[in-house]
């Protein structure tokens, strides 16, 4: 026979009433105290799960329930019914220094894997996956976002357009399983960008850059590559995960704006989009390759590019750089 003191509640009102729990020897509990004698069948009771030695409930049929810090008694009755077994084992892992640091450490572990190679191959597996009309969707959104806000309508001269557009169809063809676009727009400085949908967006900026149109077909392969890759899926997919876990560790995702919060999705997220770049990268190299158009002409663009923006800040930002050194890409491109 088990016998401890509790607070009931009738599940009505929020009054609380000393009572006297006892469990004989059929499995029935007994409530003494009430202005009526109350029984439930053990088997009936929903125990709560230990959590240190905070306040345990049990749940009884129809919504009432009692609430009692004897963890001696409860675990008794946990025994009785056998439950409790995993609960007991938690509560006795978490009381020991030495075991809760190592599951910090591990879940640590965990963490740095998934963020380093789980993340990256998840988001892979998932940007594959998603049907072509949703990615179209998503470039077309996109797009509209970018027109309405910082993009303005291209100013360059239809010849020019015409024929980097042929010269972009004439690439299309290599690639026929991707629905490839090109669109010229301005107001963003030299710049070119690939959409989910296979929109390729050159800036009126980059072509003036250019000293030849080999220099600019050069800059979209690259972005081929990115559509080829499903890259704006992938950091989109990559970024969302980061912040969920970031978030969820810190119990409150309004808390991300500080910095020692921050960093850690800054650092990661500069990580993949340095990974997508070196594979676009690659895939540019390949197209060069078959074209026949020299390397050199990629590498060239790199440096207007750079001398464009001003000085380099990728020696000091290394690891905050969203693309590889620029230094690094010239000369992959020019071995």
């Amino acid at each position: 026979m088990t016998t401890f003191h509790a607070t009931f509640y009738d599940g009505l009102t929020s009054q609380g009433v000393r009572v006297v729990v006892t469990l004989d020897d059929a499995g029935t509990l007994h409530l003494a105290g009430l202005a009526e004698p109350v029984a439930y069948p053990l088997t009936s009771v929903r125990i709560g799960p230990r959590l240190g030695n905070t306040t345990r409930s049990l749940v009884f049929p129809g919504g009432a329930k009692c609430e009692s810090n004897d963890h001696s008694a409860l675990e008794a009755l946990e025994r009785v019914v056998g439950r409790g077994t995993l609960s007991r084992l938690v509560h006795r892992l978490e009381s020991r220094w030495r075991y809760a640091v190592g599951a910090a450490l591990l879940l640590l572990c965990v963490g740095l894997v998934g963020s380093k190679w789980g993340i990256p191959l998840l988001a892979q597996h998932i940007a594959f996956a998603v049907p072509r009309r949703m990615a179209y969707d998503l470039g077309r959104g996109t797009l509209g976002v970018f027109d309405s806000t910082v993009l303005k309508r291209s100013e360059l001269d239809d010849q020019r357009q015409q024929r980097l557009t042929a010269e972009f169809a004439a690439m299309a063809q290599h690639y026929p399983s991707l629905p490839l676009t090109l669109q010229f727009r301005r107001g963003i400085g030299p710049n070119a960008f690939a959409l989910p949908d296979g929109t390729v967006v050159v800036t009126d900026e980059l072509v003036k850059l250019s000293q030849n149109d080999e220099e600019v077909l050069a800059v979209l392969a690259h972005e081929i590559g990115h559509v080829h890759h499903r890259h704006s899926l992938r950091m989109a997919l990559e970024s969302s995960t980061v912040v969920l876990l970031i978030s969820a560790y810190l119990g409150d995702v309004t808390q991300l704006t500080t910095l020692s919060s921050g960093l850690p999705g800054v650092y990661a997220q500069a990580h993949y989009s340095r990974e997508h770049e070196t594979e676009a990268d690659t895939f540019a190299l390949h197209y060069l390759d078959q074209s026949g158009v020299p390397h050199r002409r990629f590498a060239d663009m790199l440096r207007a590019l750079q001398k464009e923006s001003g000085p380099d800040p990728e020696a000091s930002m290394q690891y905050l750089a969203s693309h590889p050194p620029t230094a690094e890409r010239i000369q992959r491109f020019e071995e």
